[in-house]
């Protein structure tokens, strides 16, 4: 076979490829919205107000973020891979348990998503776990991740009490320092 003929093979093969991939993630994110992904695509940005999502947490309550309104939110994106998350678990569900009627902490999974496990796996790895007052969302489609930014586990996102992104920090945060962040958002 000639070199130039092997080339258009291979692009073909890869827009064939590249179809089917889109059209199965176009399924996948029909099945997530149906269920449990009400999530805008519209990037947060500091300064601005954020963009409203509603997600089912592992305890199958749905999760409004204008049910918070009034309250600083303390968003955290993590994975059960991550071990440095895993780490700060429970820094975290001690956070959650404390937190006042000034804020609400919210973590965030995105199964299936950057190597994170399916839904059904993740549910059931974290039943396993001793984290009873952690609020755990659920984003399948990732689209949360994406509108936030989210590149690396552990990621925490602050949000004033109007809504707004104060700040987006990537990294581990430690529970004193969390608890001063949102002492100083206004």
């Amino acid at each position: 076979m000639k070199k130039w003929q092997a080339t258009v093979l291979v692009c073909a093969s890869l827009v064939c490829l590249s179809a089917c991939k889109n059209q199965m993630e176009s399924q996948a994110d029909k099945q997530n919205g149906d269920k449990n992904a009400q999530v805008s695509s519209q990037m947060a940005k500091q300064g601005e107000a954020v963009p409203d999502f509603s997600l089912t947490g592992v305890d199958d309550k749905t999760y409004r973020l204008s049910d918070y309104k009034g309250k600083k939110v303390y968003l955290k994106f993590w994975a059960s891979w991550c071990s440095i998350c895993l780490a700060s678990l429970p820094d975290t569900d001690e956070l959650a348990k404390e937190a006042s009627d000034d804020y609400v902490i919210l973590t965030v999974v995105s199964p299936g998503q950057k190597g994170e496990q399916a839904e059904e796996a993740f549910k059931k790895w974290y039943q396993g776990l001793d984290y009873k007052n952690l609020p755990v969302l659920l984003d399948p489609s990732g689209k949360l991740l994406a509108s936030y930014g989210v590149r690396s586990y552990p990621t925490q996102a602050f949000i004033d009490k109007e809504g707004k992104l104060v700040k987006t920090q990537p990294g581990f945060m430690d529970k004193e320092t969390t608890l001063q962040t949102l002492k100083n958002i206004d």
